[in-house]
């Protein structure tokens, strides 16, 4: 009997813990299940990121004959987020709506002011939603998660004006419990570097043009060439700054780079020697002068 009490003591432990551990991956994902099923048909704003491809993954699973994934397809996409969203089409055996979109034509977009963000997204968007709505489809979804919500991220405005349902953000997913689960289930992008539009790399007030995205791109392919996983190659006025994650500021060392502090690595000289062929490629290019410093790369960082 004296061991009783030392039963019930523990007992109580175990339910305290249990109580106060939170809903686990399971309880999150059933959740997130019923929030979907309740909607019936929906279409979903498909990028083939990490986010839009687990909401999509989950659809697949429980709601496959009443899911439609909408593409924006638009030059600001990355070249990692295109590959990305074909391997993801073919794993996910959802019906797809390609929809393209010239931000260029936009004077709102192109201008690139300090909200551009919010006129991209409300323009996107807003061709996702008619799309969906000419296959009967009232309910559009979005990949915005609960990580975003201290982020600044203008684009949100858009989405909210248009009526478009954020549900991983609804039911508290985490990018790391995406991934989690993507891994689990087989699907390649689970290991995908955040991404950003193009348009990111881009000091506010400096004009975009296709020529200054396609320059931008070429040099952030160049040095994912070279192995480089999470890079942004941002400019502002004619200048480039080379912003790399902590492996790759020591794979740029290990290339012949210089390292001259925790953040900062010289470019390799045959690097720097491709960068700038990439940029004189296009001679009516805003950008023709790459800084020879590789500088860390902070998550949030945009427009310069």
């Amino acid at each position: 009997m004296r061991g009783q009490p030392q039963k019930l003591a523990i007992v109580h432990l175990v339910i305290v813990h249990l109580l106060n551990r939170g809903p686990t991956l399971q309880d999150k994902l059933l959740a997130l299940k019923d929030l979907l099923l309740s909607m019936e048909r929906v279409a979903i704003g498909f990028s083939g990121g990490v986010d839009s491809t687990f909401l999509s993954a989950v659809c697949a699973q429980c709601m496959p004959d009443s899911t439609r994934l909408i593409h924006l397809d638009t030059p600001f996409v990355g070249t990692p987020e295109r590959e990305s969203f074909n391997a993801a089409i073919a794993q996910l055996g959802l019906p797809v709506t390609v929809v393209k979109l010239d931000p260029f034509a936009n004077p709102l977009v192109a201008a690139n002011p300090q909200d551009r963000c919010y006129h991209c997204k409300r323009a996107g968007f807003a061709q996702i939603v008619q799309a969906a709505r000419q296959l009967g489809i009232s309910t559009v979804l979005e990949g915005s998660n609960a990580d975003d919500k201290d982020d600044y991220r203008p684009g949100m405005r858009a989405v909210e004006e248009l009526g478009v349902r954020s549900p991983l953000m609804e039911t508290g997913w985490h990018k790391d419990e995406e991934r989690q689960l993507l891994r689990e289930w087989g699907f390649p992008v689970w290991r995908l570097p955040a991404g950003a539009c193009l348009a990111t790399r881009v000091a506010s007030g400096q004009a975009l043009t296709p020529n200054l995205i396609s320059a931008i791109r070429r040099c952030e392919d160049l040095l994912r060439s070279h192995g480089l996983m999470q890079v942004r190659a941002r400019v502002n006025n004619q200048a480039v700054r080379i912003d790399a994650c902590e492996h790759d500021l020591n794979l740029l060392a290990g290339l012949g780079g210089t390292r001259l502090d925790r953040d900062h690595v010289s470019l390799p000289p045959h690097i720097l020697t491709q960068l700038k062929e990439a940029l004189s490629l296009d001679k009516d290019s805003p950008a023709d002068y790459i800084e020879p410093i590789a500088h860390a790369y902070r998550k949030g960082a945009m427009n310069g």
